[in-house]
């Protein structure tokens, strides 16, 4: 035990990047489906504004001309807002031309082949609605705002959150204190992939002061081969632990193994004198 600790490279230290990645992995892997999923849908519901609901607030700003049309096919009633409506489908004539249109209007107001009041706008006709009706309707969820707030928003502070925890973990792996620390529980994380063990222990900080930590360790990395080992050995050991000076709450249980080679530190070997 005391050669590991002995082991430990001295601070600034080279700490590989997989132990970064894979600290509080559950955050990154939802924070990041959440932000891109997001921004995703929020980018579809951005694109699609600039169809149906523009041509609606245009025809509701107008100005707006009106012609009469011939009900085709009609749509099951939905429920929207308190009221029942209807999609229905039409066509009329304007300046010589046949356009076809359909929007929502109330149900049982329309049937088949009536001849009901169209409007449209005078400089684009394809854009038209029955009169009293409506194109769409205009749910929360249709606005690039509502995914950004529902998903985007609180995948990146997620994110955040992950980004922070992998800072405060490279400033314990680069330039903490090394003590040797006490392992008091091992136990596995239920329903996790990959294999967890969550490891609990004490350590005296640089005050020798006890303190207590406690994180998540793979089961297949060389630190959680080791613990498993004491798990089913029923034989807890101490392990090298670092800590943060300022911040000793900031700690971690570590192997040597953990750290890369000081590529500066080359061993000096002997010369033949001539």
């Amino acid at each position: 035990m005391k050669h590991e600790v002995r082991a430990i490279p001295p601070a600034p230290r080279r700490t590989r990047l997989r132990p970064l990645f894979a600290h509080r992995w559950p955050l990154l892997a939802i924070g990041g489906l959440a932000t891109v999923l997001g921004l995703l849908v929020a980018w579809a519901m951005f694109l699609q504004a600039g169809g149906l609901p523009r041509d609606q607030a245009r025809l509701d700003q107008g100005p707006v001309v009106r012609a009469t049309g011939i009900i085709g096919p009609i749509d099951s009633p939905v429920l929207w807002n308190g009221r029942r409506w209807q999609l229905v489908s039409y066509k009329f004539v304007m300046d010589g031309r046949t356009f076809a249109g359909s929007s929502f209007g109330p149900a049982g107001r329309f049937a088949v082949e009536d001849r009901v009041d169209i409007e449209l706008l005078p400089d684009a006709p394809h854009v038209n609605r029955v009169v009293g009706g409506r194109l769409l309707f205009d749910a929360p969820w249709t606005h690039a705002r509502f995914w950004l707030g529902l998903l985007a928003v609180p995948g990146a502070l997620l994110l955040l959150g992950w980004l922070a925890g992998v800072f405060q973990l490279r400033q314990v792996l680069l330039h903490g204190d090394v003590s040797t620390g006490q392992v008091e529980q091992i136990r596995a994380v239920r329903w996790m992939l990959p294999e967890m063990l969550r490891v609990d222990y004490t350590f005296r900080d640089h005050r020798a002061v006890i303190r207590h930590g406690r994180h998540w360790v793979r089961v297949h990395g060389e630190l959680g081969a080791r613990l498993r080992a004491q798990l089913e050995s029923g034989k807890l050991e101490p392990m090298p632990v670092l800590h943060d000076r300022r911040l000793p709450q900031w700690n971690r249980m570590v192997l040597p193994q953990d750290f890369l080679a000081d590529p500066t530190a080359v061993a000096e070997l002997p010369h033949d004198v001539g």
